[in-house]
């Protein structure tokens, strides 16, 4: 098996991004891994999705200034570890960290997906197994700033039946709201993606200890 192409899919909406929003929710990078027997591996980037992009799609400059895509067309997408290394080392000139690393990740998802789908078997068996049998799901809400809304979309999930509700609020009035919503027994979670100095966040847990939350962060 090799692989064929290397599709770097951005994901955007119509119309201006409101760069105030830190959750990754209004773009995003898809990986799709081509290979000559048809089997095709999805992977996700998070990261600028359009540096991501570029990074995948450039066409090569010399041996360590690479675009990824160009590193692995012809290969065998089964050889994941061999792989890793040749985009690692073929990027190092602009790589190392950062956005390359963000992107190398996104395609070894691709190329793990592809291994899982070659043998037939979850990917969890060809990485040592399960950890645990079973594990809860969340819900994952925007930050929508309204405690309305924030209410509204709180109270959906449980209808839906997720017993665990993650938040990206950063004040008071909205956490108090899905809590009010989802009442005592459903599990709130607060990610609020980094924005605060450590004195900061200190007094924010603090505002945040009556609503009983199942971590900040």
């Amino acid at each position: 098996m090799r692989i064929t192409r290397v599709e770097a899919i951005l994901l955007r909406p119509k119309g201006a991004i409101d760069t105030s929003i830190g959750d990754g929710s209004q773009d995003g990078l898809v990986v799709r891994v081509h290979t000559d027997e048809g089997l095709v591996g999805l992977g996700e980037v998070d990261s600028l999705p359009s540096v991501a992009k570029a990074i995948i799609d450039a066409p090569p400059s010399h041996k360590i200034a690479s675009g990824l895509a160009a590193l692995l067309v012809g290969e065998n997408p089964l050889e994941i570890g061999r792989l890793w290394q040749k985009m690692y080392r073929g990027s190092l000139y602009f790589g190392r960290r950062g956005a390359t690393i963000h992107a190398i990740s996104g395609v070894e998802i691709a190329l793990w997906d592809i291994a899982g789908k070659a043998a037939n078997l979850p990917l969890h068996r060809l990485l040592g197994g399960a950890a645990r049998p079973t594990l809860k799901a969340y819900a994952s809400l925007l930050r929508y700033g309204d405690p309305a809304i924030v209410a509204r979309n709180a109270a959906r999930a449980v209808e839906r039946g997720y017993r665990l509700v993650k938040l990206h609020e950063i004040d008071v009035p909205q956490v108090k709201a899905a809590r009010d919503a989802i009442g005592p027994d459903v599990g709130l979670m607060v990610d609020v993606n980094c924005p605060w100095p450590v004195d900061k966040a200190v007094e924010m847990a603090r505002k945040f200890q009556p609503f009983d939350l199942a971590f900040l962060r």
